[in-house]
């Protein structure tokens, strides 16, 4: 459970409790006690502490809920097996678990803009905090061109009559309309789109325990029986070290959440009451949501389904539609319409993070000046950066939808994998 480090001095004049007190850090930091640059926490006040409780809330609890655990876990399992997916996402789950924690106790002690950013610049070095900064942005921005892939691939589950970069124009275009008025704007749709998120995956569990034990249409309690045929593991590439490497870096991106609530500390109303709550119930999203729901896939769709060996769109991008249309459930439809919001929820949620970590390093002037410009405390020129990257979505046009996902997806796993190294460093020498 992630606490302000006692070790450490105060981050702001007066006592502690006078901090625990206080109800914007942001007009209170002393830059001598923290040996910060003044001219870039000057740049930081410029966003607005526009962010509510329950808005970082729900950030944190639908960041457990990647579009990997709906869509990208298909390839994990025609790959690895039900037994192979599940100790690959717990084997995860733990190195997700500390860096939760140790990031954490970092963000709750000192809630500015792009915190982690400015960890490695005061921890490490400013070659550091230059390098993670940009590979937060690339990374984060990569990623929301694969959620934007993803919503294609949904899409082509009705109808794929229209071309892929028709639907990937409207996902960008309603990416950076909410994420250029405010971040108040991002943070309402967040919060109802996460809802709708929240409450899809808890569905999934309860429908998947109802089918399994003989509720559904063909009254068949098929129970574990895909765990034993085709069987728990599927070997893929080798016997264990290769086929662990490769399900680690898949699986990486599937988890999110601190990394967002971290780069929202300085624009988070009360930030050190709302960030503990917050990074204290990690260990329920990643025991419930995710180790759950790759449990729920191994269990509903078997790992040998030829929907989901050959990578197509629509029904072979999701093994939980798989599953009901193995059953005769005529609830498909609904399922992909509920998959595609959380995939726009997801890149929603990127998009922000991607053009806070870009802003970060403008305030630190580690970019051109352009970056530091702000429009009613909106980073604008990082928002339009991230939407140029977000372009490479429109790669779905000429290829599979899903194929791209999962380029991308590869990628920003060994980015994220980094990120995780990068950050236990800094927490070495915080500590």
């Amino acid at each position: 459970m992630p606490t302000v480090n006692q070790q450490h001095p105060s981050p702001v004049g007066g006592s502690k409790d006078d901090l625990d007190k206080s109800t914007d850090l942001g007009a209170t930091i002393d830059v001598q006690a923290v040996d910060f640059d003044p001219e870039a926490l000057t740049a930081q006040k410029q966003t607005k502490r526009h962010l509510k409780p329950r808005h970082v809330q729900m950030t944190g609890i639908s960041g457990a809920i990647g579009t990997g655990l709906f869509i990208g876990v298909g390839t994990s399992l025609s790959k690895a097996g039900p037994l192979g997916l599940f100790l690959a996402y717990t084997s995860n789950a733990l190195l997700v678990f500390s860096t939760y924690n140790a990031m954490g106790e970092m963000v709750c002690w000192l809630p500015v803009d792009g915190s982690i950013v400015v960890f490695a610049h005061k921890y490490l070095d400013d070659a550091w905090g230059f390098s993670l900064g940009w590979l937060y942005f690339i990374v984060n921005a990569l990623a929301v061109a694969s959620e934007v892939s993803a919503v294609a691939a949904i899409i082509n589950y009705w109808t794929d009559a229209v071309n892929n970069a028709v639907y990937v124009a409207a996902v960008c275009a309603s990416l950076v309309g909410l994420n250029i008025f405010g971040v108040h704007i991002f943070g309402e749709g967040k919060f109802y789109f996460s809802l709708f998120k929240v409450f899809l995956i808890m569905g999934l569990l309860v429908m998947t325990f109802i089918t399994m034990v003989g509720g559904n249409p063909e009254q068949d309690a098929y129970g574990f029986r895909y765990w034993k045929d085709p069987g728990p593991f599927v070997e893929y590439l080798a016997r264990f070290l290769a086929s662990g490497a490769f399900l680690y870096k898949q699986h990486t991106p599937m988890y999110g959440g601190p990394d967002f609530v971290a780069l929202a500390a300085g624009e988070t109303r009360n930030p050190r009451r709302v960030l503990p709550s917050v990074f204290r119930r990690v260990i329920y999203r990643l025991m419930v949501f995710y180790l759950f729901g790759v449990l729920a896939v191994g269990v509903l769709c078997p790992s040998d389904d030829p929907d989901l060996i050959s990578g197509g769109a629509g029904a072979a991008a999701s093994p939980f539609v798989i599953g009901v249309k193995r059953l005769n459930i005529p609830l498909p439809d609904l399922i992909n319409a509920l998959l595609m919001s959380s995939a726009w929820s997801c890149g929603l949620e990127l998009f922000y993070g991607s053009s806070q970590a870009l802003y970060s390093l403008a305030v630190d002037h580690k970019t051109p000046a352009l970056f530091r410009f702000t429009w009613r405390g909106v980073p604008t020129f990082c928002v339009l950066a991230v939407s140029a990257v977000s372009l490479l979505a429109f790669m779905s046009a000429s290829n599979s939808s899903v194929e791209v996902f999962t380029w991308l997806t590869n990628i920003v796993g060994s980015g994220i994998l980094l990120q995780y190294i990068i950050h236990h460093i800094i927490y070495i020498r915080f500590r």
